[in-house]
């Protein structure tokens, strides 16, 4: 039960992250476009005579919004929250300073995994979007790789934690790094800020044309209000958002029941059986990583029967897993689940976005974003209390059920891109 906790606190992270997203993306993203150097520092009045001398006298005055830097600091804000999750599970004395650390470690990834950094990454030339998802797995992959070696040595597990922070200050400087904006993406927002500015009878010197720009919560609403209604009145949009709500619970339940199911129902050594999900993980960082390189063009029109054969595969291990009584062949029957899963996701989205209007596109990862954060806490949540009070024989009920329910709902998607007019 208190496992299956854990994962509300995930819930609640997700949430709480997922709601204040927009407004602290937008926030951060804020700048003064009459600067003629990008600046780091916030774009409120407190600091507004620290731009006094900057200022250009030809250039109006107000505040823009640029999506470099916003994209730049929530990524970093990200990358300072999240080390808080190591500190906290390293140094936890009881239950709900874990279900705290949880709590922080779902917040920090909300800022990771918003629509305005899925959109970045789908609108680049070679939209890597699998790759890195699949990255992201290889960390999944190591973690527990790692975690259970040094447990087999006798090291206690709050010191991988502890350990992990280095990861942290290796993978924030990255980000610093990488997603810095650069004085290109500066001048193309700084000029797209200047251009939304609108002329308007000044208040303090009558006869006289000043630059004033438009509320930027009336922008905001303005701009995401349409999309929003637009993106929910679609069939489809309905659609993928519960195949996503069911494929990350499915994910989630079997990386995070696989290991307790083995132990309980099939008798497997305690210092052996963290390596199967490192297995799992494994086998999605690989898929994902395939498909991101080779699912493009010719490869993407087969994308409708190539994710059903993965779903169906899915299903059959899942199968295997139920009445094979082997540790090892479970093993590797999870290792092929999460080769089969690894696609699915980025596929979801790509197909999304082929069939959704693109004026709904970043909307709709927003929602599913959303919706998949949801599905990956209420899942295991479910299936926790319900192991508690039926055994962890109901792992398998859950999880064929869960790829079942995948395969039918795929079967509604349309198998060939839609033609625009």
């Amino acid at each position: 039960m208190k496992c299956s906790l854990l994962f509300t606190g995930s819930t609640v992270g997700s949430v709480v992250g997922t709601i204040l997203l927009e407004r602290i993306v937008n926030f951060l993203g804020q700048f003064y476009p009459s600067l003629d150097q990008p600046t780091y520092l916030p774009a409120v009045p407190f600091f507004d005579r620290l731009f006094t001398k900057n200022v250009s006298a030809a250039l109006p005055c107000g505040v823009g919004y640029s999506p470099a830097k916003a994209r730049f600091f929530s990524l970093v804000l990200g990358g300072l929250i999240h080390p808080l999750f190591f500190v906290v599970m390293g140094t936890a004395r009881n239950y709900p300073a874990l279900l705290l650390a949880y709590a922080i470690a779902a917040f920090a990834r909300s800022f990771w995994t918003g629509e305005h950094l899925n959109f970045y990454v789908v609108s680049t030339p070679k939209k890597p979007l699998g790759v890195l998802l699949g990255c992201w797995c290889i960390g999944s992959f190591s973690a527990p790789l790692v975690c259970q070696t040094l447990m087999a040595e006798g090291i206690a597990w709050k010191h991988f934690y502890l350990g992990s922070l280095v990861i942290s200050a290796i993978a924030l400087s990255l980000t610093i790094f990488s997603f810095r904006p650069t004085r290109h993406e500066f001048l193309a927002d700084r000029k797209a800020a200047l251009d939304a500015m609108q002329i308007t009878p000044s208040a303090h010197s009558p006869g006289t044309d000043t630059m004033i720009p438009l509320s930027h919560e009336e922008k905001v609403r303005d701009s995401s209000a349409r999309p929003l209604l637009l993106a929910l009145s679609i069939p489809y949009q309905w659609a993928f958002s519960l195949f996503a709500f069911i494929y990350s619970g499915s994910e989630t339940t079997f990386q995070g029941f696989i290991v307790t199911y083995l132990l309980t129902n099939r008798g497997s050594s305690p210092d052996t059986v963290g390596y199967v999900s490192s297995g799992f993980w494994g086998g999605m960082a690989a898929g994902r990583i395939l498909w991101g390189y080779y699912c493009t063009g010719s490869v993407a029109v087969h994308r409708h029967g190539l994710i059903q054969f993965l779903i169906c595969v899915s299903f059959l291990m899942t199968i295997l897993i139920w009445f094979v009584n082997s540790t090892i062949e479970n093993a590797l029957s999870s290792a092929v689940v999460g080769l089969m899963y690894g696609p699915i996701f980025p596929g979801t989205l790509g197909l999304c976005n082929d069939v959704l209007p693109s004026d709904v596109h970043m909307v709709s990862m927003a929602i599913l974003t959303a919706v998949a954060s949801a599905g990956s806490a209420v899942f295991p949540f479910v299936t926790g209390v319900i192991s508690n009070m039926d055994g962890m024989r109901v792992f398998c009920y859950v999880t064929v059920s869960q790829t079942v329910a995948m395969f039918v709902l795929w079967l509604f998607f349309p198998s060939s891109l839609p033609v625009r007019v």
